[in-house]
């Protein structure tokens, strides 16, 4: 087997420790650019709803990387509408019900009508439904196909658009914990903004911002309940220009086949997770949702806050939603976290990407 064919997939995972050492250390002499400094390499095991993968985790110029195994026949996509979800879930049925009412467990394909056939508005959706929650399903997901998708070296966590991270700001302290030296000129000002003078009236009701973004500076973002900032350096970029700047750098972005298959594994399942979507406050939910926003099964962490877009190398094709309207049913409010969901979003050629809007994750390809 060459090289290419040993990252595969169906072969990596038979590889044993070593090989797979011999490996790494080939590609990142041939495919990783010598201005990248490459340390912290560790084998690493990530597992979800069964799927293991044995891979490594390293960072290049400081930031967490993960190598994904490639497969060159991915099924991608989905037409199974509901298959395989919880139905008295999406109806909205409590367990003590499930006696009193029956209904479909799942559809075939065959019951689904043909995208040409769908002639109503997304309005009129009959969400109540099993029928009309797979029609919304397979209207908003990508089309079912086969492709072929490299193994790549992809950034475990997506940074917000235009931004390097630099480190962590302190509220209780006033400390930064980090790349001192590129946050020196700006900590004069993020102290300005983050610790204002008030009155005592105004010192009454003012709060941290939940973000803070001076364009061409730093951008900073508030941990949920912590007392932190995450702090990035900022530049305000289209998304060809960010495009460019990554690949200055030595790296580009995901296309949309490459970021389905590295979220979902390429699994035949329409959350990465599993099946479950209604997270109820007990340990059944707490353990769902940890599955949710751990590494998934290449150990790629993936945003569920619906509060950001994603981006690949296309700016017609974004990942995730930035959700503006609270939504009323199970499905509308879960299936922006499918690895198909299929966003309508598009970016304009010339519109600055918004740091609050947009995430992005860099990736270096194994190709030929």
């Amino acid at each position: 087997m060459d090289l290419f064919e040993q990252v595969e997939w169906a072969n990596w995972k038979n590889l044993k420790d070593p090989e797979k050492e011999s490996l790494l250390h080939q590609l990142l002499m041939y495919f990783v650019p010598p201005t990248v400094e490459v340390n912290t390499i560790q084998l690493v095991n990530f597992e979800l709803y069964g799927i293991k993968c044995r891979t490594f985790e390293l960072e290049f110029d400081g930031e967490l990387f993960v190598f994904i195994p490639g497969n060159s026949e991915a099924i991608l996509g989905w037409d199974l509408g509901a298959e395989g979800l919880r139905s008295h879930e999406l109806l909205g049925f409590d367990v003590e019900s499930l006696e009193k009412n029956t209904f479909k467990t799942s559809l075939t394909n065959d019951a689904i009508l043909p995208a040409s056939e769908w002639v109503e508005e997304e309005t009129n959706y009959d969400l109540h439904s099993l029928e009309g929650i797979a029609d919304y399903i397979n209207d908003h997901t990508t089309d079912l196909r086969k492709v072929a998708i490299p193994a790549m070296f992809v950034q475990k966590y997506a940074l917000p658009a235009g931004t390097e991270f630099l480190g962590i700001f302190d509220t209780i302290t006033g400390t930064f914990e980090g790349e001192v030296e590129r946050f020196f000129p700006y900590e004069k000002s993020i102290c300005q903004k983050l610790f204002p003078k008030l009155t005592a009236q105004e010192s009454l009701t003012w709060s941290f911002p939940q973000s803070l973004l001076v364009k061409n500076e730093f951008y900073l973002e508030f941990l949920p309940e912590s007392d932190y900032y995450f702090v990035y350096s900022h530049s305000d970029f289209t998304h060809e220009e960010l495009k460019l700047a990554t690949k200055r750098q030595g790296f580009d972005l995901l296309s949309e086949d490459q970021w389905e298959y590295a979220v979902g594994g390429g699994t035949r399942r329409l959350f990465r997770w599993g099946n479950e979507l209604l997270i109820q406050n007990n340990e059944s939910g707490r353990q769902i949702k940890s599955k949710m926003d751990g590494a998934n099964m290449f150990g790629l962490v993936i945003d569920t806050q619906q509060n950001h877009f994603e981006l690949t190398d296309d700016l017609a094709k974004s990942k995730l939603i930035k959700q503006l309207v609270a939504k009323d049913t199970l499905i509308e409010k879960m299936l922006p976290l499918s690895s198909y969901f299929y966003s309508s979003h598009k970016i304009s050629m010339e519109e600055k990407l918004n740091p609050q809007d947009y995430l992005y994750r860099k990736v270096i390809k194994i190709e030929s």
